[in-house]
Formats: structure tokens, sequence, C-alpha cells
């Protein structure tokens, strides 16, 4: 009878797997999960033991191609700021990524915990189950987790409109108060919530013509046009962007 005989796989082909599926992550806009898989992925390579040179040098490059596409996507650099990975200095990137996960934690229990927060997302007024999913869905939008937040949102409308709000009365203060930037970053993540929704990407366009981004601002509101042709205000704003 013929046993079958299984390759253990070593460790440099289980840190590519790992590596794809950070790859899969960001490519489903799911950007926290892409950088916990990357920090366990540089947490293996730099432990590697009894393995090929060539594995290894493979390897390497691969994770400076997904560090590259990471650095280079506008939804990393919309959480995030604008991050450069060094070249195979992997234990930086590493003690990088980890203190990057341990703020943006921090962050958001802050958003969670704060009053204004609670009181703009109405959760004294929730059942239990609801502000158990409403705070979960603040903490997708918090972590760039886009895939799984627009699931939660389609079996949970009401209380994603409760979340986009929240995003979008925090950018509208910002504005107000002069801090644009801010208020473009809170407009953002209210369209990762909605992205269909033309009037955030109004507001979106009105933000970026405060601080003369007006291709940004076109790019905004031709998004808001194609959602909705009739929208009046919009084709104000298209025609004034043009005239400037």
């Amino acid at each position: 009878m013929e046993t079958m005989v299984y390759k253990r796989k070593n460790g440099a082909t289980e840190a590519m797997s790992k590596l794809n599926e950070g790859k899969k992550h960001l490519q489903e806009s799911n950007i926290f999960s892409s950088i916990v898989t990357l920090r366990e992925v540089l947490d293996a390579f730099i432990n590697l033991k009894d393995v090929h040179q060539n594995d290894k040098t493979k390897l390497a490059g691969a994770i400076n191609d997904f560090q590259r596409i990471l650095a280079a996507s506008q939804e990393f650099n919309d959480l995030y700021g604008k991050v450069y990975f060094r070249e195979n200095d992997f234990a930086t990137s590493y003690d990088f990524l980890c203190q990057l996960i341990k703020i943006k934690e921090e962050e958001i229990t802050d958003v969670l915990v704060n009053e204004e927060v609670n009181q703009l997302l109405n959760l004294d007024y929730l059942s239990k189950e609801d502000q158990k999913a409403t705070k979960l869905m603040v903490s997708l939008v918090e972590r760039g987790e886009l895939s799984a937040l627009r699931e939660l949102v389609a079996t949970h409308d009401g209380l994603g409109s409760l979340v986009l709000s929240l995003y979008n009365e925090t950018g509208i203060s910002h504005r107000e108060a002069g801090n644009i930037d801010k208020a473009i970053i809170e407009y953002k993540k209210a369209l990762s919530v909605s992205p269909s929704d033309e009037n955030l990407h109004y507001n979106l366009a009105r933000a970026y013509i405060e601080i003369g981004q007006n291709k940004n601002a076109e790019a905004s509101i031709g998004q808001a046009l194609q959602i909705n042709p009739q929208f009046q205000e919009g084709l104000k704003l298209f025609k004034h962007i043009q005239q400037r």
C-alpha cells in the first residue's frame, strides 16, 4: 500500500503565503488587516532559520514590493499619512508597524469612549445589540476595513446612517473651524460608509476648493454628478470650479 508523503513548508514559503493574504486584504481595501499581516510576515522574515538563501532573497523582494504598493495606496495615506518604507530595512519596518497598530487601537478606543461621539450616534437610545454593531462600524471605519464595513452597513442600514452622519458632521465642524485637512479626512471616512452619497462628494469637493486643490475638487464633484446627474448644487459647483 502506498503512503502519501507530505512535504512540510519551510518558513519562507509560509511567509510568502501569508504575504499573499496581505495582498488580498489590500485589494479588498481592508487596510488594517493588510498592515497586521505585513507585520506578521516581517516578524517571520526576521526570525527565519535554516532557509535557502534563494528563498530568503525571493521573499525579501516580495516584501519590498508589497511595502511600496501599501505606501502608495491612497486609502493607506488617508488613514495613516505619507509613509516611506526603506528597502530591506525590515526590522525598522516591523517596529514602525507595531507602533502604528498600537496608536490606531488607542485612537479607536478614544473615539468610542468620547461622550460627544456617543451623543451623535444616539447610543443611549439604541439596543445593546445595535450599540455593539454601531461601535463595530466606527471601529471598521477607523481601521480602514472597507469590505467588512460595507457588509455590516448592508445589514444595518439605519445604523450606517448614524455613523455616516457622525463623520460628515465632524467634517463640517473641522471645515468651519478652518481645519480643512482634518475635514477632508472625516469626509472620506463618511464616504467609506456610503460611497454613493452625492452630498458627501459635494462636501469633499468644497473642502478641496478651500485649500486650492481644484483637480481633486473637480474629481469629487464629478463623482457626485455620476451618481446623480440632476444634482443642481453639484452642477453649480462643477461650473464654478471650471471657471476658476
